[in-house]
């Protein structure tokens, strides 16, 4: 088993002093291949080592009647012509003793034109030790017990020279042979493409499949087939083609190394009642995803301007990750990226209807169930590195801690919040090789925002019609808590924010069938009033809203609790008692509430407690149907800028229209900004 190039050499050198032609009375087939194999056959003809009959194909090439040195030398440069992918890189490495295992094997060899290794028991196997119905005969001790290892006679030449390995044996009490284990701890397959193929009477493949991928790392192990004794060459062919082109389309993304295979399976999505900082929207189910590859890291801004002409990052840095980018220019990019490398887009774009063609081999978003069960990589803990944020763990808003006890301090230290995004490779990779699924930034995905619908167990894909689509994994300015593998931000699928990225998919087996996304909220225009409701606790969201309402002439009112905090001032009372309200999801009664009903618009201001809105803000939110309204956030914040508060409006108000908000820190009001805020939400400004 020699590579092409060095077998040439030697082999025509051998034979360069062979000038008797020898009679041969056959013509060449225009379409006859020739593999290394068939090379070393008409090598050893030549050499009168075998005879003409045991050369398999018509070595004519000169089309002279006979077979000599001159066919020899054209058949060396038929096999460098010959596609790269007709070069020897595939082995059929099978096992068998009753020939069931090897007909199959033979079918594979000829068809695939692939090197043949036979694994042969270093002490051969005799009908008494397959005498099956005896309980102590060889087989059967060696079935029994999982450490046996049977030693093989040979080992193969060189395992480096291949790519792909069909590995075949025949199904030993519903397992493979204990020298099958053998065989596959003998060698290192973590970069291969393993096939398994058996054959057996009755017993399935599936227990055998499962060890082999528990009992060594392999690079990919594609799905395998069970085989009757009797199976046909044309049904071998069948199965064949299938995984050829799976195996084509893993080698070429393998050529592209910013992708990863993610191997589907069924997980618990959601997180359990017990994790601190759950959501009650979170409801833990079953859920099974199939195979597809995922990008390793965010899309970078560089490479988001080479297919979209522009960067709309407010950061700039080639490999820091593209950012202020709705759902639809998520969309258009992985068109357009599809293009580009000569794949069919996956989307049909009509104004703000999408239609997924899921058979289509383009980049896409991944499903919502897709993101998580990359994220997890295997996982059950809040977070793939386990049940804290250590500061080199993730880029968030570290400072406070996860689950921490509202003191106001940064328990994690100043450098916790590094308060930017961060190289889309930073941080380390989670067990899938996939990075920064905790926090940088959120990514969107395919799904609408709305409960989960557990009945859909398989590749669910969300509702049709919404408003907010799903963003996963959290931002740089997110708290831990929002950085969970199960936590499910919300975000306008028309917005773009600067902490809201992208990381494409594409499918790694078939699929079918054609999904919509339905934008479906709309805005109603009936009085064309705008009111300004705020809440303020400390006097910075209470000044903005002033100079809102005095810039804009809109109404205003102040939310207030019926029962006051107890404290006016920031510290750890009043942090005490906001986080409480947050983790609990805390509906607390106002004083009033605004009647909404004569208002187009409502200018919402609050301030960010905790990368959230503060209770009294969901407590307006609940109490009316804000169905066909326009809500334009402001807040004050120190550092946190929005943080998850436009995903909390989001989820309050799914069919209200979110236009993009205004965020000051603290008391630093800038009526320009304000002005350029108002004149880009249409709303009138006699600044």
């Amino acid at each position: 088993m020699q590579k092409i190039t060095s077998f040439l050499v030697s082999g025509i050198m051998s034979v360069s002093a062979v000038v008797t032609s020898v009679p041969f009375n056959t013509a060449v087939a225009e379409s006859t291949t020739y593999t290394v194999q068939d090379a070393i056959d008409l090598q050893n003809f030549l050499l009168n080592r075998i005879s003409g009959k045991e050369l398999s194909k018509s070595f004519d090439l000169t089309g002279d009647g006979r077979v000599d040195i001159f066919d020899l030398c054209m058949m060396r440069n038929e096999l460098f012509r010959q596609p790269e992918e007709n070069t020897n890189n595939t082995l059929v490495a099978y096992f068998s003793c009753t020939g069931n295992t090897e007909k199959i094997a033979e079918y594979l060899i000829e068809m695939t034109h692939a090197d043949s290794y036979v694994i042969e028991a270093e002490i051969p196997y005799t009908d008494e030790d397959l005498a099956y119905n005896n309980f102590s005969c060889r087989a059967n001790k060696e079935q029994n017990d999982k450490s046996a290892r049977p030693a093989i006679a040979k080992p193969v030449e060189s395992i480096d020279d291949y790519d792909v390995i069909y590995l075949g044996y025949p199904i030993w009490w519903g397992e493979e042979p204990r020298i099958i284990d053998t065989f596959l701890e003998s060698y290192d397959f973590s970069d291969k493409i393993v096939v398994p193929f058996c054959t057996s009477g009755s017993s399935g493949n599936t227990t055998s499949e499962r060890n082999i991928s528990k009992l060594v790392p392999i690079g990919n192990q594609l799905e395998g087939k069970r085989f009757s004794a009797s199976a046909s060459k044309e049904t071998v062919k069948t199965w064949l083609d299938d995984k050829q082109s799976e195996i084509s389309d893993i080698k070429k993304n393998s050529q592209n190394e910013q992708y990863t295979l993610i191997k589907g399976d069924t997980f618990r999505m959601g997180s359990p009642e017990s994790e601190p900082e759950h959501s009650s929207d979170e409801v833990q189910h079953n859920v099974t995803v199939g195979d597809f590859y995922m990008s390793k890291t965010e899309v970078s801004q560089k490479d988001y301007q080479d297919i979209m002409g522009k960067n709309p990052s407010d950061t700039k840095g080639d490999d820091l990750p593209v950012t202020n980018i709705t759902w639809y220019d998520a969309v258009e990019y992985c068109n357009k990226l599809s293009q580009k490398e000569g794949f069919t887009p996956c989307y049909t774009i009509s104004g703000n209807t999408v239609t997924w063609d899921k058979s289509a081999d383009g980049y896409r978003l991944p499903t919502e169930a897709e993101w998580e069960y990359s994220a997890r990589a295997n996982t059950s803990t809040p977070f793939s590195f386990g049940d804290y944020v250590h500061n080199s763990d993730a880029n968030c808003y570290n400072a406070y801690g996860y689950n921490n006890d509202a003191s106001g301090n940064w328990v994690n230290g100043s450098d916790a919040y590094l308060r930017k995004t961060v190289a889309v490779n930073q941080y380390s990779a989670n067990d899938y090789g996939l990075y920064n699924m905790h926090g940088n930034v959120a990514e969107w995905v395919w799904d609408w925002y709305s409960e989960y619908d557990s009945a859909i167990t398989s590749n669910p894909t969300g509702a049709e019609n919404g408003n907010s689509k799903v963003v996963r994994g959290g931002g740089w300015n997110d708290h831990p808590k929002h950085i969970r593998s199960a936590y499910r931000g919300a975000q306008p699928a028309d917005v773009g924010l600067y902490s809201i990225g992208i990381r494409p998919v594409r499918n790694a087996g078939t699929a079918t069938g054609k999904v919509k996304s339905v934008y479906s909220a709309k805005a109603e225009q009936k009085t064309g009033k705008t009111l300004i409701v705020y809440f303020s606790q400390t006097g910075n969201t209470e000044g903005l809203a002033d100079i809102i309402h005095e810039m804009s002439g809109a109404d205003i009112i102040r939310l207030e609790r019926k029962t006051p905090y107890s404290s006016s001032s920031n510290g750890p009372v009043l942090y005490g008692e906001a986080l409480d309200e947050l983790r609990a999801e805390a509906v607390p009664e106002l004083k009033e509430y605004p009647d909404i009903e004569q208002y187009d618009t409502i200018l919402l201001g609050y301030c960010n407690w905790w990368s959230s809105i503060p209770a009294p803000v969901r407590s307006f939110l609940l109490h009316d149907d804000f169905s066909g309204k326009t809500i334009i956030p402001f807040c004050s914040m120190g550092g946190g800028r929005f943080g998850q508060t436009i995903s909390a409006i989001a989820k309050l108000t799914p069919d209200s229209v979110i236009k993009e908000g205004l965020e000051v820190t603290y008391s630093s009001y800038d009526r320009d900004e304000i002005d350029q805020w108002l004149k880009d939400n249409n709303i009138e400004s006699n600044k």
